[in-house]
């Protein structure tokens, strides 16, 4: 009994004396991470990283409680670097983008005593997460949140600018009689879609930021011996490759969103012929900028690696796309047309407030997620399928209950207030968004949140397209029972 005594006491003891060094240790010690940041002006790019880096590190080494820097009095000093939260940065990438506006990439210096003496000298109580014994996983788990956050919004910032990068050229063949009358004729017409210097741009901002990113051969090897996965992909540009190393599956996924939206991008024409005008027309022969990236479809067992794939940005001057069609027209409409020209139809469609516009309308309206709801720990394969009876199944779909408790615990670039669509909403997601071409949706059912006809055991999804057997059909709405597995995509309003 006396000896179990004398071990409680000793063991008491060493955590008096650990904790106090761990405390002594929280005022001196600082993190690195790297972040992303834009805004109208440079400056305002610069705050708005450092802001970010501030609430990442914030919340995964003190506290959860997202409230705590939304406090206007912190939020007006907590990036100043005057109080010391943040100790250093350096200046990774800084880009102008064409519509004026700023995007950066910092290597910021965040003081994690500093912080949280910052905010509880302002009145707020926090609660401290651990000691930093664990600061080196702590660490890893910022890098890998912060890498996904800044792939997310270099997507986001792309996306815009891809819609106006290239120039189109229409050439026109003689008219073909389709009828023994010679009433209906087919003008053959073609329209080349050539990479301009904002294709330059998307590429060039794309190689910086995933250069500020990567992992380093000596993180590769620490990521390996740890048996933690790295996933790598290869940009190519102007005739140069360059492999990239990642941390995190969800940031190959938001990549995709580029390869999935490439055709979207090369069709943002207009055709006008003098009477009438129509958007983005024809059969495309398409420049492959990228095979979508399965991860970890290809896992290398030798140097633990998923093998991604590459992207292939143009340089400018080069052909991205040619669309080709027959304009079927009467001999009246042949009369009254005075000849074909081709435009850009400059930016269709806009990513704000975390999401794809789906609809906006006096400055209120919906977004989608620029990717589906994946489990956090499901393993990606290309096209892994499960036979399950008559039934097949994809890694990536969820239950209701799953789809309803993911989107409610999703955070994605910058917000926290997602939800599963209505049944309307979903229609409205396949009107403005999937047959345009935008968001990569598969061909597949999607939940809503619309009840059945108040069985609560049943549930409306929609069908995006037709898949395999299935016997809905394009756009059409079904219900399935809430244990079936349907892909999701989250929404918010603003």
């Amino acid at each position: 009994m006396s000896m179990i005594k004398l071990l409680s006491t000793t063991t008491i003891l060493f955590v008096l004396l650990f904790s106090h060094n761990l405390h002594a240790q929280d005022d001196d010690k600082a993190v690195t991470i790297t972040v992303s940041g834009n805004g109208k002006t440079l400056d305002e790019a610069k705050q708005s990283g450092l802001r970010s880096a501030i609430e990442q590190a914030f919340g995964v080494f003190i506290s959860s409680r997202t409230d705590v820097l939304n406090d206007q009095v912190v939020a007006d000093q907590i990036t100043s670097l005057a109080n010391g939260n943040i100790q250093s940065f350096e200046v990774l990438n800084e880009s102008q983008f064409p519509n004026g506006s700023w995007g950066v990439t910092l290597k910021t210096m965040v003081s994690i005593g500093k912080l949280k003496n910052f905010v509880q000298a302002k009145g707020i109580s926090i609660e401290i997460k651990g000691g930093l014994f664990a600061v080196n996983i702590k660490q890893q788990l910022l890098n890998e949140q912060s890498e996904i956050k800044a792939v997310c919004e270099m997507v986001v910032l792309l996306h815009e600018t891809m819609q106006i990068a290239f120039d189109y050229e229409i050439k026109s063949g003689e008219p073909k009689s389709l009828d023994s009358e010679s009433k209906i004729w087919a003008i053959p017409l073609q329209v080349n879609a050539t990479a301009n210097k904002n294709m330059d741009f998307c590429a060039d901002y794309c190689i910086k930021t995933l250069s500020a990113l990567s992992l380093t051969d000596l993180e590769v090897e620490n990521y390996k011996s740890l048996q933690k996965q790295i996933f790598h992909i290869n940009i190519s540009f102007n005739g140069k490759s360059k492999r990239f190393y990642l941390r995190k599956n969800n940031s190959i996924i938001a990549l995709n969103v580029l390869i999935n939206n490439w055709e979207f991008y090369t069709r943002s024409f207009i055709i006008k012929s003098g009477m009438d005008e129509t958007i983005g027309n024809g059969k495309g022969n398409i420049h492959e900028f990228g095979e979508i990236i399965w991860t970890p479809a290809n896992y290398d067992n030798e140097d633990g690696l998923f093998d991604g794939k590459s992207i292939n940005y143009l340089s400018s001057g080069k052909i991205a796309a040619t669309y080709s069609w027959e304009d079927k027209r009467t001999l009246q409409q042949i009369e009254q047309m005075t000849g074909y020209t081709v435009m850009p139809s400059e930016i269709r469609s806009k990513f704000k407030h975390g999401g794809y516009v789906i609809f906006e309308e006096n400055g209120h309206g919906l977004v989608a997620a620029i990717f589906d709801l994946e489990r956090s720990n499901f393993r990606l394969t290309k096209r892994n399928v499960v036979s399950e009876g008559f039934r097949i199944t994809f890694a990536g779909e969820l239950s209701w209950s799953e789809a309803q408790n993911g989107c409610d615990e999703l955070i994605l670039n910058g917000y926290s207030d997602w939800r599963l669509p209505t049944i309307e909403e979903l229609n409205l997601m396949y009107v403005n968004l999937q047959q345009k071409g935008i968001g990569g949706f598969y061909n597949a059912n999607y939940w809503s949140s619309t009840p059945n006809g108040g069985d609560t055991n049943f549930y409306k999804f929609k069908c995006f397209g037709k898949w395999k057997n299935d016997n809905y059909k394009s756009g059409e709405v079904g219900y399935s029972h809430i244990d079936n597995k349907k892909y999701v995509r989250a929404v918010r309003t603003f």
